[in-house]
């Protein structure tokens, strides 16, 4: 049996960010691992020049009175002073001087140090060479000098802090191109259901109307006044529905153009008043709205517009409120701004996806729960008309307690 679609994609995703991540780490442990051998390499190089520029003064310092084969080694010459006025120029030669200590060994009596000429307690990052001066192994030179690390880290600083722009410039680029293929899984994913379910909402009220219209035809409509009223106005109700989906899908389709609004003052409690009955009229009998409003506060606005954003917070509150509905449209004077409240008593919403409730094509997932169909359009579209009034709109909601859609209108005309 096949795995759904859905499942498919997360698990392709999610193999996909593995695989980024383990590629940064990689890329990460390759250029370590690079900066580390090229910083040995100089190390192994500054030893292989100190080594040379050693024995080179051993045979001039130490073993010049000396004739292999025919002068015991107990004869030969050590003098640190001599070895010291080869050995710095050599060092120096070579691009090797550094602060150093020398000392005589007797290999013979368990190492004991004959003479020194420096003080190789007091050498930083110290390396430390024993090389035998005589051809019997009764003497050896135990040097120690200090390995210049800032001097090494300094050569090698322009290829490292461009290796380090460059994992860092890649590890960009790969986050950057994984978040936007999630990015356009998520938008494929809100295309589908926003095709799925304006096609289901649209639906509804058009059959509704249908079968309100084939009732009227099958009865005599002259007999039974009051039952034609009724079916008409379901019928009405319902086209008027699809003319609110229509109008809020016409208006987010020309985002970016300025919305077109007819100014005036609009009675607050007078146009709840309305919004309250058109919503009664469709026949919700789990619904209790309250108004709480005072009748003589005014606004401007487009009235349209305004009670069209009011009924789609009514619409979703009715969609996801508790049983019994019980929604308060709210209305006060606050300074130089008049405050809408529309609240109901639902099951609230996460406090993470309030700052993208306004987004859209966004819906608050719902796991396993069966929620009602919607296509995420609704409060953006409130959100685009009232910010072309000039106004804020925004939600309070804890999981449980309900929510509460907030707006603010300035005072002026703008």
């Amino acid at each position: 049996m096949n795995a759904p679609k859905s499942q498919i994609s997360q698990s392709f995703f999610r193999r996909i960010s593995v695989v980024v991540v383990a590629s940064l780490v990689l890329l990460a442990v390759v250029q370590c691992f690079w900066g580390w051998r090229m910083y040995r390499n100089q190390v192994e190089d500054f030893e292989r020049r100190v080594e040379s520029a050693t024995y080179k003064s051993i045979y001039k310092a130490f073993r010049m009175d000396a004739i292999p084969g025919l002068v015991a080694a107990e004869q030969i010459k050590i003098n640190l002073d001599e070895f010291a006025f080869y050995f710095e120029p050599n060092l120096l030669e070579l691009d090797a001087l550094q602060p150093y200590a020398a000392e005589v060994l007797d290999l013979t009596a368990s190492s004991r140090v004959m003479m020194h000429r420096g003080d190789a307690a007091a050498i930083r990052n110290p390396m430390v060479t024993l090389i035998e001066i005589d051809d019997d192994a009764m003497f050896g030179l135990r040097l120690t000098i200090e390995v210049p690390h800032r001097a090494f880290f300094g050569q090698m600083w322009g290829l490292l802090a461009s290796s380090v722009v460059i994992v860092l410039l890649l590890s960009v680029v790969l986050i950057y191109l994984i978040r936007t293929m999630f990015r356009q899984r998520t938008i494929e994913q809100m295309r589908r259901d926003f095709t799925h379910n304006i096609t289901h909402e649209l639906k509804t009220p058009i059959s509704v109307a249908v079968a309100a219209t084939d009732a009227m035809r099958n009865f005599s409509a002259d007999a039974d006044i009051e039952r034609r009223s009724r079916y008409l106005e379901i019928v009405e109700a319902q086209l008027s529905q699809l003319t609110a989906m229509v109008e809020r899908i016409l208006t987010v389709s020309v985002e970016g153009r300025q919305a077109k609004l007819s100014i005036e003052q609009v009675a607050l409690r007078e146009a709840f008043e309305q919004i309250v009955e058109g919503v009664q009229i469709g026949g919700d009998e789990d619904a209790t709205l309250s108004i709480d409003c005072d009748e003589q506060l005014l606004v401007t606005a487009d009235p349209h517009h305004l009670k069209s954003v009011v009924m789609t917070l009514i619409d979703n509150a009715l969609k996801y409120g508790g049983r019994p509905i019980a929604i308060t449209l709210a209305a006060t004077k606050v300074d130089s701004t008049t405050e809408i409240r529309v609240a109901d008593n639902g099951c609230g919403i996460a406090r993470e996806h309030l700052p993208h409730l306004f987004e859209k094509f966004y819906r608050v997932p719902s796991g396993d729960v069966q929620r009602p169909r919607g296509y995420g359009l609704g409060l953006y579209y409130a959100r685009q008309v009232i910010e072309a009034h000039g106004g804020q709109i925004s939600a309070e909601s804890r999981t449980g307690h309900g929510t509460t859609i907030i707006i603010k209108l300035p005072d002026n005309e703008q």
